[in-house]
């Protein structure tokens, strides 16, 4: 069910690519291997709608590098035998799960990723096997977050992805370069970046989940960013579709092919079906 340089420039690219946030503390900008800091992007494919995103502190995240964010219309659909957390605000969505305008100022007020309404301390998994690239704690809108890479063996998808969770409660315990199975329990859920502004004091306990599919599995951590060459925006349920040939092939898919059977895992900690690469990124409950 649902990963993540090669010599770059210009790092204002991908603040627009992945919800124009700020980026994250000098203590959590520390690259490993595969991911030493340079100068920034090039080569970002796009398309889209113009829209002009800017930083969660206001500023302006620069007008190149567009991306695309396309509504797919992808479903998910579950086992029926079992509860799990839905989607809450869904990909390019134009509203939050409250129903409320997200702001016009980032991404022209599309949903870059989907949000899980969850409890504080609710475990988060793994989507697909793969590694930790990166992990940190930003600003308001984004929070404690953590970067995982997917191989095209982990997905069994033709390119790979990377996938960006935000908004823990604490910062992940696993370490950049430490490899993860499906399923596997990353983190717990929180509401970090998410108090003040338009969720006031309380902020809003969800997932947050960004999904950008890449050609090759070179990267380099730009800020709170993890990027790659010719990355795209995709709806993370977009992992799921059986038999998807590359990214571009979302927005040609017939009806029949975007509801999409997606495994999990049960509150016992046994994936169903066994063999799936993908599951959903939280547990799910017996009916």
């Amino acid at each position: 069910m649902m990963t993540i340089l090669n010599r770059c420039g210009s790092a204002a690219l991908l603040t627009l690519l992945l919800l124009g946030l700020a980026a994250a503390p000098a203590s959590a900008q520390k690259g490993f291997k595969g991911g030493e800091k340079k100068g920034g992007l090039k080569g970002f494919k796009g398309g889209g709608p113009a829209s002009e995103p800017s930083t969660s502190n206001g500023a302006s995240a620069g007008t190149e590098g567009r991306l695309s964010i396309r509504a797919s219309g992808i479903v998910a659909v579950f086992d029926p035998g079992v509860r799990c957390p839905p989607v809450a605000s869904p990909f390019a969505s134009t509203t939050r799960y409250d129903g409320s305008r997200r702001p016009a100022d980032r991404f022209g007020g599309l949903h870059g990723g989907i949000d899980i309404s969850l409890a504080e301390g609710t475990p988060l998994l793994a989507a697909a096997g793969g590694r930790v690239v990166h992990k940190g704690e930003g600003r308001q809108a984004e929070g404690i977050y953590l970067w995982l890479q997917h191989a095209p063996d982990d997905t069994g998808l033709p390119f790979w992805v990377y996938s960006k969770y935000q908004h823990f409660r604490e910062l992940p315990g696993l370490a950049p370069g430490a490899a993860v199975r499906a399923g596997q329990p990353v983190g717990n859920s929180g509401r970090s970046g998410t108090a003040g502004g338009h969720y006031g004091a309380a902020g809003y306990p969800h997932l947050h989940w960004t999904t950008i599919a890449g050609t090759s599995g070179d990267y380099k951590i730009v800020g709170s960013l993890v990027s790659t060459n010719s990355p795209q925006f995709i709806d993370p349920l977009a992992a799921y579709v059986s038999g998807l040939r590359a990214p571009g092939d979302v927005g040609s898919l017939p009806a029949d092919r975007k509801r999409v059977a997606v495994a999990h895992v049960g509150r016992d900690g046994a994936m169903r079906p066994p063999s799936a690469r993908l599951v959903w990124p939280v547990a799910c409950a017996a009916r």
